[in-house]
């Protein structure tokens, strides 16, 4: 009798863009301990972000908006405007206004935003709210 071993599912990619090493390792440490076997990509600004994405298929996309070299808003325009991108889903924490990128991006079903500082449970919640749509 041949044992059977369960498929294991698909592990998660998720990208983190942020210049602080803190915000990264604090958003890496939540994101691990809900999903163990995540693939967890960093990347300080843009720029670095979309060399990752050469490398990696993200399925999710965490980007602060204040960075040195290529900034945040910069990064999601340049995403959303590619047709191979723009479908990706995108949870965007900042200590900044996000109202204008509300506005910009009100029809956007794959964009959540929130204000830093955010608990783990707020990120979840957003990020879930991401996984429904």
């Amino acid at each position: 009798m041949e044992l059977e071993i369960p498929a294991q599912a698909p592990s998660k990619t998720v990208l983190l863009i942020e210049d602080s090493a803190t915000v990264r390792s604090f958003l890496r440490r939540v994101f691990l301990k809900q999903w163990p076997e995540a693939n967890i990509v960093e990347a300080k600004d843009g720029r670095e972000a979309l060399h990752e994405m050469t490398r990696c298929k993200a399925d999710l996309i965490v980007t602060d908006l204040q960075m040195p070299g290529m900034d945040g808003r910069s990064f999601i325009a340049k995403l959303r405007s590619n047709a191979l991108l723009k479908r990706k889903r995108l949870l965007v924490l900042s200590s900044d206004d996000l109202q204008d990128l509300r506005d910009l991006y009100v029809e956007d079903m794959g964009i959540r935003f929130l204000k830093k500082p955010s608990s783990p449970d707020e990120i979840m919640h957003a990020i879930h709210s991401l996984e429904a749509v």
